[in-house]
């Protein structure tokens, strides 16, 4: 649980009211997802809670509520529990994008893609603070980060670096088929969701689309963005890699690194 030092007498008696119905308030809730891996439940007309997640994840979405202007779920407040760590966060209203993108024509199609790439241009601009500035791969914290892509899941004992140097994260994915082939430029880092994927966005109903499931974002080399939108595209949607890959310029490596030299 968050630590309760600055809270008035009365939200901390909130706070151990919601810790004492934690159970069950998911087990009553709307459940989304509710297996023995992973449960996400609507708990109020405002509030959904996720877990067990990592630290990575927190870290994330409270990084990039505070730095960016990308619409994304507010983190409420945590449960540590036996389980693991839970997030209370906004629930947000709308329509998961992966169910109607194949309907969708194709100027509707192009908006959403401008407002992905603006997004993703936010995230890529941030940089990790100077006293991370000898780590290319890492979580927002400087920790090791995990990617399913990677062969480490987003929960559990096992994960990956951080890594110093851009060479030091090429040589654990050298060999990996899914990063194979792939330009490794710009290789400079960046804060990257690493899972832009329609079934991780919400359209609102005013239009604006909202990312969700932060798990694998972090501080990675800015190209690694591309290789997972190509790699998470399952199952496939019409023109979704095709419209990233032509708006952000990534169809061709002379183009890609221009588009980024700004951020350099």
């Amino acid at each position: 649980m968050a630590s309760t030092g600055r809270l008035s007498l009365f939200q901390r008696i909130v706070r151990w009211l919601e810790d004492w119905t934690f159970s069950l308030r998911l087990r009553l809730g709307s459940k989304i997802m509710y297996d023995h891996v992973r449960k996400i439940v609507r708990t109020s007309r405002s509030e959904l809670v996720k877990g067990p997640c990592s630290r990575q994840e927190l870290e994330a979405m409270e990084y990039v509520e505070a730095h960016t202007s990308v619409c994304l779920p507010r983190v409420h407040r945590t449960y540590d529990r036996r389980e693991g760590l839970f997030i209370a966060m906004d629930y947000i209203e709308g329509t998961r994008l992966d169910t109607i993108w194949p309907q969708l024509n194709d100027a509707d199609k192009r908006g959403i893609i401008l407002q992905v790439w603006d997004y993703a241009r936010q995230l890529h601009a941030c940089r990790p603070p100077a006293s991370l500035k000898d780590v290319t791969t890492a979580s927002l914290s400087g920790g090791p980060v995990r990617d399913g892509i990677l062969g480490v899941d987003d929960v559990g004992a096992i994960s990956a670096g951080p890594f110093a140097t851009a060479e030091d994260f090429h040589s654990f994915t050298r060999g990996n088929s899914n990063v194979e082939g792939f330009p490794r430029s710009p290789p400079h880092t960046g804060l990257v969701h690493a899972d832009l994927t329609p079934r991780n966005m919400i359209l609102k109903p005013d239009g604006r689309l909202c990312i969700i499931d932060w798990e694998f974002a972090g501080w990675w080399p800015i190209y690694w963005e591309r290789v997972k939108w190509h790699f998470s595209d399952f199952p496939p949607m019409p023109d979704w890699v095709t419209l990233l890959d032509e708006v952000s310029g990534w169809t061709a490596t002379v183009r890609l690194d221009s588009e980024f030299s700004a951020y350099v």
